[in-house]
């Protein structure tokens, strides 16, 4: 027989919300309006350490079973944690071998899912409930955002700047295609005087470059694992780099895949092939390691996301490459979103003369579908 210990979290949780649901019943008690009760919870949860929610199962994913309930407002109970549960509502659920299952109630009895007339789950075995189609195996889903970041300025010295990017990805139970695009122009224009009265201008530009990364992963057995190739193309005018591209295969794995945390971490080989303007071209082989991650918190009122692209070069580390990108973004309305953004790129393939590191902060403004 096995022994539960008080979860503290599943304690802390329960509290939390039982103090948030009072506070909001009790101004609804003060006000003119009458409090309009709800029709009773449809299911009962038992959590091993004995504590009882009553409530709504509005979603199961990653493990995670997320609960409506009256008084502690919407919640997140671990599977793991959940000694018994009855629910009257009919349910969908999708099992981590793809079988797709109806069922006219939810019973979950020692850690099984109870099924009628054949083997009961696991509680682990469960994927997701109510899948959409494409997490069923049926089509591709499409995810991106575009934002830009614009300055017009007009006086003593004109100033345009302009700085957009793009990410897509169409990602299906199979296969992965991403993305991702990013255009800097930024040209200045200065009103100068002469000795003779006569008014002259001098334009000049201060950035003018883009990147273009294209990624294709292929899920393994494990769908937390997979193998890839990525194609990466980039231009720098003041950086004397006229085009550089890489390209080369990975292994990557999902480490992190709930719904409020994510982390994807790749690596590989790639070949760099580099065409500058003045200095003598090259090329090398590299290892090549990605990170790309996100965090949501707040209840998704703000996010804090990072990308990273990291090529080493085998025969001269110093020649090395690093791109960091880490922004906070938060939604504005009708799909608009907003960011902060502070990127860091480390090219110590440079021509001679040129800087070797790069940072930037953005504002950006954007939407996303």
């Amino acid at each position: 027989m096995r022994c539960y210990q008080p979860s503290v979290r599943i304690h802390l949780l329960l509290l939390i919300g039982f103090c948030s649901g009072f506070f909001s019943s009790l101004v609804h008690a003060l006000s003119d309006q009458p409090t309009q009760l709800p029709e009773g919870p449809s299911a009962k949860i038992v959590l091993v350490d004995d504590s009882v929610v009553f409530g709504d199962v509005t979603d199961i994913a990653e493990g995670t079973l997320y609960v409506s309930t009256f008084w502690m407002g919407d919640i997140a109970i671990p599977l793991e944690s959940v000694a018994t549960l009855d629910s009257e509502q009919s349910i969908e659920l999708l099992t981590t071998d793809d079988r797709t299952l109806t069922l006219s109630r939810l019973q979950v009895l020692d850690g099984e899912v109870v099924l009628e007339g054949q083997d009961n789950i696991s509680v682990q075995q469960v994927a997701v409930s109510s899948p959409e189609a494409w997490e069923a195996g049926k089509g591709y889903h499409l995810t991106g955002r575009a934002s830009t970041a614009f300055d017009y300025n007009r006086g003593n010295t004109d100033t345009d700047e302009i700085n957009a990017d793009l990410e897509m990805v169409l990602e299906s139970r199979r296969d992965r295609f991403t993305l991702r695009g990013d255009l800097e122009d930024t040209s200045t224009n200065i009103e100068q005087q002469t000795e003779g009265g006569e008014t002259t201008r001098t334009n000049t530009t201060t950035a003018d470059n883009w990147q273009l990364t294209g990624k294709y992963d292929y899920f393994l057995t494990d769908p937390k694992n997979y193998l890839g190739v990525n194609l990466g193309l980039t231009s720098d005018q003041f950086a004397d780099v006229s085009r550089r591209y890489f390209v080369g295969p990975y292994f990557g794995r999902k480490l992190l895949t709930r719904d409020d945390l994510k982390l994807d971490a790749e690596v590989g080989l790639s070949y760099v092939d580099t065409d500058f303007i003045e200095a003598e071209d090259n090329d090398y082989f590299g290892a090549n390691f990605n990170i790309t991650g996100e965090m949501s918190f707040l209840d998704g009122s703000l996010t804090l996301y990072l990308r990273q692209i990291g090529i080493m070069n085998l025969s001269n580390t110093s020649e090395s490459i690093l791109r960091t990108t880490m922004g906070l973004r938060f939604p504005l309305l009708l799909g608009l979103e907003a960011s902060a953004e502070l990127s860091g790129d480390y090219d110590g393939g440079a021509a001679e003369g040129k800087k070797k590191y790069d940072e930037t902060l953005k504002f950006r403004v954007g939407y996303r579908w």
